[in-house]
């Protein structure tokens, strides 16, 4: 007898059990698990209106707030410039297209406007016929490579890119319609014929590219079964078929081209859903499933095979669902990424390469989530999964069909009404074996009817923990130091020994392993691992080694090198090596996120999955990577254990409480290349450089030789690594998920940039960007040359500098000792004229004299003397004397001539005041009177006039000429001794000026 769960009821719980119930659903829904990209990540604005993917591989994004480019993880934004002509034209983009020499077209609120890469500046387009285009909201390149965009106000444009010529195309002239109400998503180009398709409000339209003329239901010459006055509100080719959303059928329309016939029409099973039918936009992906949205606010999915419906969720609660109530666009990587824009960013899934798919048993029976939820596996042949769980019983489900039953255990008690959980569940025959804590039973899958296996009175009183069959032996572990051996066959138990040396009252056999030799082995608590020997017909401990981990020990499986495989609660994953009994921790454990871990498989390729509650670590093989990721399940509670159960098909199944998740592992290995490295952007220290695909050489200047370089792969994988280098610089660096490569202080020269991107075993192709950058002057060898040359001309001319330095202080030192030399013959030329015998003589003479005849003169005229004799002595060794000391002293000698010549001399003395304290040679007035008096005739009849003036700086001695025939003692070197005295101190030489009448002679005032 078989009945339906309601979803509540718990007073038919007693009626069930031990009798079998079903609950049933349609074929089970695709499941989708989206990522996202919104504002946070960089996007200008989660109100996505159009995709497109350009030929270099960027992905341009339109929205309400802009236009941008992305890599896979970097964005470049255009927007509206209200003082700059050549920005974005509007921030509202509504389409996008490109044309044939890769410039971007946008449609806007107030006209297109395109994007030329080779000058980074829109274009614009807002008016035809000085009237304004007012809202474009599609634009489309032909295969002509013309340019088609549609207007609210004033129907469909032409635009020619060879001529520039802009054209515009109403509908027929008794079309009251105008064909002005194009929708978005509304304008796709016909896959064979030179035509357009059109989505009006008035029903769809075909416009000749060729004969320039459209064709509507009003003129439908060739009696096409698309051309109606039914309202269409979106369009998409499919091939050579034309998909049309018919808003007045409530339908999909899928319309053959070449054979002109509709093949069929697709609607929502749900009236409700029927009735909001109405097509905003269409997206098909390469498997020819369809991706709808509605102005109603919904999104869809259809299926090409079975034509189902499925609406895509975007419940807050679920961070993987869709996001989004409405898709507008959509786009398909090579990779089978499918990039959706929404009116809440970016969403991206991937069915082809979807790593698990989730069954929602806890949908089908609520109460199968009340508590841990499923602990025990068995896969069936037909396919089917038979599931032990904690309070639930038996469960069996057809994935297939999406088909539940459950079976409730004998033995029910008020803590388990369904029967005790469900431990050991295996396989025997037609049979299933189910373990519970207190009992073992025997399940017929033809009658659904259990049947207990009477345990030996020493497995009575245990408490039973794990069980394993192996060929027609079904062992039974537990509380016990003996093991209980059930032969399926003969229907016969064995009891084999434990040798523990334990006397734990805990003692516990926790967990079992089948290793590949066939033994058996045991986890024991608190000993270790004990081993079956076949020969001795027990169990013998091999290892009584503790360690904090085995306390905590959750499952234990072995890897491909025959070491177990033990999920800890506190180390995480742990290796045990049964040959050399040792034991290590993981060194994966240093980059997973699981430090506590409740399962543990390895897969058929050899990776190690680890999981606890929804976090699992994926080991790859040979532990080359570590993939963390979290399912997004079961986010807020905690009270449930996972299990990894290995299938037929070589997939994991993972126990998620009220889910079930089918790991397709051979999806975690890459199946394709990776995505080609885009170049993004070259960042300087006050400007960036955006590139643009294969590209010219970058040229720097010198002072640009710091910079970034943002590169990505477009796409959504977490795990994409990237190596990089600068050929000419340096080597292959590893960057790992970084996405940017940083010089700086580059040297002048030529530079290749290299980057490729890894994705487990395979590598993309290399990118790569030639870079010159320029050599600062002083690095060039012109200058350097240059810079040697007036080192070395500065070195020489510094030579022959100090060459000549070296001459002229030679010269001037042999000066200097000239002059020392004329200085000391002037001095003493000086000295011996003063103490001329002959002047001593004539003064003595003259003394004599005075004394007979004078006394009181002569001893005036001796004191006199002296005063001379003493200044000159005094004064030589000195170079200059003032002008008034010298007078002071010459008016001695002056009063001793005039006491010797009487009226014969006359000397007179005019000097100015402000010459007083100017300097002059000492003893110079006293050579030149002498000199005056001993080359002139002295006498009462021809007196000698002498004259001491001064004038402009200059000291004057000037006498009457009355030369003598003989002079005594003239060596005549006087006056040049005074002259080279005076060029020795100063700059101004000593004059002599002679006339008929005059002798002057000018000495400067120094």
């Amino acid at each position: 007898m078989r009945v339906y769960i309601p979803v509540s009821g718990v007073w038919l719980l007693g009626l069930l059990m031990g009798l079998g119930s079903r609950t049933t659903a349609q074929d089970r829904p695709p499941h989708f698990e989206f990522g996202h990209i919104r504002e946070q990540d960089g996007l200008s604005s989660r109100k996505v209106y159009s995709l497109l993917h350009d030929r270099e591989g960027f992905l341009w994004v339109g929205t309400n707030n802009g236009l941008n480019r992305y890599d896979g993880t970097h964005f470049v934004k255009f927007r509206h410039q209200r003082n700059n002509p050549n920005s974005l034209l509007n921030n509202q983009v509504y389409a996008l297209s490109e044309d044939k020499r890769g410039r971007i077209w946008a449609a806007h609120e107030n006209g297109v406007s395109y994007y030329d890469r080779t000058t980074g500046r829109f274009e614009h387009i807002t008016t035809f016929g000085n009237q304004p285009l007012g809202i474009c909201k599609n634009v489309r390149c032909d295969r002509a490579g013309n340019i088609w965009f549609t207007s609210r106000n004033r129907g469909l444009f032409g635009y020619t890119t060879n001529t520039r010529a802009l054209h515009n195309y109403t509908a027929d002239a008794t079309d009251s319609t105008g064909g002005i109400r194009t929708l978005p998503n509304g304008l796709v180009e016909d896959p064979d014929q030179p035509g357009l398709w059109m989505a009006e409000v008035h029903g769809l339209r075909y416009f000749d590219t060729v004969k320039k003329q459209f064709t509507t239901y009003r003129n439908n010459s060739g009696h096409s079964p698309v051309l109606t006055p039914n309202d269409v509100s979106a369009l998409a080719i499919d091939g050579n078929r034309l998909l049309i959303a018919d808003h007045t059928d409530h339908s999909i329309v899928i319309y053959d081209l070449r054979r002109r016939r509709i093949l069929k029409r697709i609607r929502p099973a749900s009236p409700q859903d029927r009735a909001d039918f109405f097509g905003s936009a269409i997206f098909v992906d390469r498997q020819h499933n369809l991706w709808v949205s509605t102005w109603g606010g919904k999104s869809f999915h259809i299926d090409s095979r079975t034509d189902r419906v499925t609406p895509l969720g975007h419940a807050q609660s679920e961070p993987n669902a869709l996001g989004s109530d409405l898709i507008t666009s959509g786009w398909q990587q090579s990779d089978g990424t499918i990039w959706l824009g929404t009116v809440n960013g970016l969403a991206y899934t991937n069915p082809e390469r979807a790593l698990y798919d989730v069954y929602d048993l806890g949908a089908l029976f609520p109460a199968l989530t009340d508590e841990r939820g499923i602990m025990s596996f068995a896969e069936d042949p037909d396919g089917s999964w038979w599931l032990g769980t904690s309070i639930r019983g038996l469960l069996h489900y057809v994935p297939a069909t999406n088909r539940l039953e459950v079976y409730g255990l004998p033995g029910k008690t008020a803590q388990y009404p369904w029967g005790s959980p469900v431990i050991g569940l295996d396989q025997w025959a037609d049979e299933l074996l189910v373990g519970t804590a207190t009992g073992i039973y025997r399940f017929s899958k033809r009658t659904h009817h259990f049947k207990a296996i009477e345990l030996p009175p020493a497995a009575r009183s245990v408490s039973l923990m794990t069980f394993r069959l192996i060929g027609d032996q079904y062992w039974v572990f537990g509380t016990s130091k003996q093991a209980f051996g059930y032969d399926l066959a003969r229907q016969q138990w064995k009891i084999y020994p434990i040798r523990s040396a334990s006397a734990d009252p805990q003692f516990l056999v926790r967990q079992t392993l089948l290793d590949r030799q066939g033994d058996l082995w045991l986890d024991i608590h608190p000993e270790g691992f004990a081993r079956f020997s076949a020969q001795k017909k027990e169990f013998i401990v091999t290892d009584t080694h503790q360690a904090d981990y085995e306390i905590t020990l959750n499952f234990l499986t072995e890897d491909r090198d025959g070491s177990f495989l033990m999920a800890t609660g506190m180390h995480g994953l742990v290796t045990y090596d049964p040959v050399r009994c040792r034991d290590s921790v993981r060194i994966e454990n240093e980059v997973m996120t699981l430090s506590q871990c409740t399962a543990a498989q390895i897969d058929r390729l050899g990776n190690t999955w680890v999981a606890d509650l929804n976090l699992f670590s994926v080991i790859t093989t040979g532990g080359k990577q570590v993939h963390n990721f979290r399912l997004p399940l079961n986010e807020y509670t905690t009270g449930y254990s996972t299990y990894l159960f290995p299938m037929r098909n070589g997939h994991l199944l993972s126990a998620q409480k009220g889910h079930l998740v089918e790991f397709k592992t051979e999806n975690l290995r890459s199946a394709h290349l990776p995505e080609p490295v885009l170049l993004n952007r070259i960042a300087l220290n006050d400007t960036t450089l955006l590139l643009h695909g294969p590209t010219s050489p970058i040229r720097l200047k010198s002072d640009d030789n710091s910079f970034m370089i943002e590169f990505s792969t477009l796409s959504p994988s977490a795990n994409q690594q990237y190596r990089y280098k600068l050929e000419g610089y340096d080597g292959w660096k590893e960057s790992g998920t970084q996405t940017n490569a940083v010089y700086t202080k580059l040297p002048g020269g030529e530079y290749v940039f290299r980057v490729f991107a890894v994705g487990g075993d395979l590598r993309s192709r290399e990118t790569t960007l030639a870079i010159h950058v320029d050599t600062a002057i002083y690095n060039t060898r012109w200058f350097q040359a240059l810079l040697v040359g007036v080192i070395l001309a500065f070195l020489y001319s510094l030579y022959r500098y100090r060459l000549q330095q070296s001459a002229r202080l030679h010269h001037f030192q042999i000066q200097m000792t000239r002059l020392e030399r004329d200085k000391a013959e002037i001095q003493y030329h000086n000295l011996i004229n003063h103490l001329n015998p002959h002047f001593l003589f004539n003064s003595l003479t003259s003394l004599n004299s005075l004394i007979l005849t004078r006394p009181k003169d002569a001893s005036l005229f001796l004191r006199k003397l002296s005063v001379i004799y003493r200044y000159i002595l005094q004064n030589k060794d000195s170079e200059l004397v003032s002008l008034q000391a010298e007078l002071t002293f010459a008016q001695n000698y002056i009063d001793l001539q005039t006491t010797r010549f009487g009226e014969g001399l006359h000397i007179s003395i005019s000097v100015t005041p402000d010459s007083l304290t100017r300097r002059i040679v000492p003893v110079t007035l006293q050579n030149l009177l002498e000199n005056a008096i001993k080359h002139n005739i002295v006498s009462d009849d021809c007196p000698l006039a002498i004259l001491i003036y001064t004038e402009t700086d200059r000291l004057f001695v000037q006498n009457s000429l009355q030369r003598k025939s003989f002079v005594e003692t003239s060596n005549k070197h006087g006056l040049n001794s005074l002259k080279s005295l005076y060029h020795y101190l100063s700059p101004r030489e000593v004059t002599v000026d002679e006339t008929a009448t005059e002798f002057t002679v000018s000495v400067p005032l120094l």
